[in-house]
């Protein structure tokens, strides 16, 4: 996964929070995709630092209601008032956004930039997205359950690797440009399966890398296409997108060496790819049902 670096720190210098936790990765081409988490629990922040003028937007998920909140778009009002629980907003950097943060709050922000949208749409061979926008407050559950989802990512970022912060991230900002930014599917639109030399390519790029960190960029190189139609094709193929088939590999091969090693649960955590024996051990459960210690003495016995 990307390092959050100038493109994720400025969010830490304009919030000044309690807490920031940051997802960042290049999910199309190179242009990044970024969630921040950032939280405040007491009230009377005041206003944000500036933000340097980009041509990307904000999306904001609102995860707890904000009482008092103001908005201005260069040295004009915009808004003024409460955003409930759940709800969105959209601002555009270029507009020179600036928050008067009264109340505590807690909320997800999704950086897209023009050059995500444009790939995006040209990805889908769609017409250009030029903006994104939505009414203030606007309550969307689809984006809710997305955060929701991306919770336990930002809380546990080693654990999270390339292809799944890419690949969620990918679908978010997808999301975003068809919802609020307009992007029209072509009607011949179709979703294709890989070739089998090409599916027969990434599986070995991904075996051969099960304790790496492989990108869905790199993946989409080995078969010549675009991030965002190779995660597509790769489903099509196997029923899997390539971070859970990738997972089950993994669990595969930790099992292979639970029966026939003596190496430690620690071990072979690391030579399966997991961040720690913690991480091991709940995603072995999730897909085998007991733990890798309980699993070892039931087979090796």
């Amino acid at each position: 996964m990307v390092q959050s670096g100038e493109y994720g720190q400025e969010f830490v210098r304009h919030f000044r929070a309690d807490s920031v936790s940051q997802l960042l990765t290049t999910g199309v081409k190179q242009a990044p995709l970024l969630v921040s988490r950032v939280r405040r629990n007491s009230p009377g922040h005041g206003f944000a630092a500036p933000m340097s003028v980009k041509p990307v937007f904000s999306v904001v998920l609102q995860l707890q209601a904000q009482a008092t909140r103001e908005l201005f778009l260069g040295e004009r009002c915009v808004h003024r008032g409460c955003y409930p629980a759940r709800t969105i907003s959209i601002v555009d950097h270029l507009d020179r956004p600036r928050a008067n943060l009264m109340s505590p709050f807690d909320c997800l922000i999704f950086v897209v930039s023009r050059a995500a949208l444009l790939e995006i749409a040209d990805d889908h061979g769609a017409p250009n997205v030029d903006t994104l926008a939505c009414e203030r407050g606007h309550l969307d559950e689809t984006v809710w359950h997305l955060g929701q989802a991306l919770l336990p990512a930002l809380e546990r970022p080693q654990e999270v690797g390339s292809m799944y912060a890419g690949h969620i991230l990918l679908a978010v900002n997808s999301y975003f440009a068809r919802t609020y930014g307009g992007m029209e599917l072509p009607s011949h639109h179709r979703r294709g399966a890989l070739a089998p030399w090409q599916l027969r390519r990434v599986r070995e790029a991904m075996m051969s890398n099960l304790a790496g960190d492989i990108t869905l960029t790199e993946l989409a190189n080995e078969c010549g296409l675009s991030v965002s139609y190779f995660t597509r094709a790769f489903k099509r193929s196997t029923g899997d997108a390539p971070h859970r088939w990738l997972l089950r590999q993994r669990v595969q091969h930790a099992k292979a060496l639970l029966r026939a090693t003596k190496m430690s649960l620690a071990e072979i955590a690391i030579a399966c790819g997991f961040a720690d024996q913690s991480h091991f051990s709940r995603v072995f459960r999730a897909h085998a049902g007991q733990t890798p210690g309980i699993w070892r003495r039931n087979v090796v016995s």
